[in-house]
């Protein structure tokens, strides 16, 4: 077994706690936020709520796949559903935002299920979030030669390329 990391040294900055008002989509409601406050990276330390209406995807097997894995066809469940918890990371990719935040809700029957929310698909009843400020290091999402997939990449200001740790 090995032990393979790529990391960033930083700090928090800022942090803001705020409620999203009915019928903002969660993801958008997130990043207005970071744009309002020119927060280029954070951190969701915490987001609960409800919603009317839920989009998302997870893995499933795929042999084909470089990493025998793909996202399933996108999940729609319509509310209302109680949003248990979400965390993620506010990143950028190619100039904008690009979050990544996963999820659980459940719906009136207490049935739970969540996995990788899709922007504009999670529209809440109310929200309540904190963020936090990553500062020093850039939340970058980019194409991963090695999964073929786009990556969560940390990279501290000033640098090439990320800390790495290799055993």
């Amino acid at each position: 077994m090995s032990v393979r990391v790529n990391y960033g040294i930083g700090s928090f900055g800022k942090v803001i706690s705020a409620r999203l008002l009915m019928g903002t989509d969660i993801m958008e409601g997130i990043e207005a936020l970071c744009e309002e406050n020119n927060m280029d990276s954070a951190t969701i330390v915490s987001c609960i709520g409800s919603f009317q209406k839920s989009s998302f995807v997870y893995l499933v097997p795929d042999e084909t796949s470089q990493i025998k894995v793909r996202f399933s066809e996108a999940i729609e469940k319509e509310g209302p559903l109680e949003f248990i918890q979400g965390s993620g990371l506010v990143c950028k990719r190619d100039g904008g935002y690009e979050t990544h935040f996963h999820g659980s809700m459940s719906d009136q029957w207490g049935a739970v299920s969540g996995g990788h929310f899709i922007k504009g698909g999670n529209i809440v009843i109310t929200a309540d979030v904190v963020l936090a400020e990553i500062q020093g290091i850039q939340h970058i999402r980019k194409m991963d030669d090695e999964t073929g997939h786009v990556q969560f990449y940390p990279l501290e200001y000033g640098l090439d390329q990320p800390r790495k740790i290799e055993k």
